[in-house]
């Protein structure tokens, strides 16, 4: 009786083909990532790519919508924080960790242009959940006059813009500090002072001490 041949599951060779591509990235950049390449790579066989995701632009959206998935996990840390000021910063903080952790994943997503590749509808959406997290963690600081009143969306965009400019730069190793731990913590701390609303920050115990002082 012949045997039955049994079919990799989906998930398997998913997993197997985003590893790979992951790893090529790494390794040789955009450039790396064909069709027979991911398949040697993954050890499936090229059709195997075909059938799963269509082409290798949809390989590559893959990692796009994973990445962004797990960016928006990692930050959302700070809305589970009861402090909004300390929730906001913790998750700015959290950015730069998810980058470090996963440097070829947030290169692809933010730093390295894949020739001929449009992001889909689901990826962009799944993008914009990300953005969305720290334009709520924006408004609850607002909210509890922590910082000033303004458009949260376009302050959001000013926090993204100086964090995301030091983390590419620590990435392309171009930092000129000995700690950029530090240098980012401070980075957020003044970013947020420069936010804060004056009476809230008034009022707050940091600023009595500094009076007693």
């Amino acid at each position: 009786m012949a045997a039955v041949r049994q079919r990799t599951p989906s998930t398997e060779i998913e997993n197997a083909v985003v590893g790979a591509a992951l790893r090529l990235l790494a390794h040789d950049g955009p450039a790396a990532l064909t069709i027979r390449g991911l398949a040697a790579e993954a050890g499936i066989a090229p059709m195997g790519i075909y059938n799963h995701f269509g082409d290798k632009n949809g390989v590559i959206d893959v990692l796009l919508r994973r990445g962004f998935a797990e960016l928006t996990r990692t930050v959302s840390i700070g809305l589970d924080i009861d402090d909004p000021v300390e929730g906001l910063r913790a998750g700015l903080v959290a950015y730069r960790r998810f980058a470090l952790e996963h440097r070829t994943t947030y290169s692809l997503m933010f730093l390295r242009e894949v020739p001929n590749f449009t992001p889909t509808g689901d990826a962009l959406l799944i993008a914009a959940d990300s953005f969305g997290v720290l334009i709520r963690a924006v408004e609850r600081a607002m909210h509890a006059g922590e910082l000033r009143h303004g458009d949260p969306r376009d302050i959001a965009q000013q926090l993204w813009a100086a964090t995301h400019g030091a983390v590419a730069l620590e990435l392309s190793d171009m930092c000129l500090v000995d700690d950029m731990g530090q240098t980012y913590e401070r980075l957020v701390t003044t970013m947020i002072d420069g936010l804060r609303d004056l009476r809230g920050a008034a009022a707050a115990p940091g600023a009595r001490r500094a009076r007693a002082r």
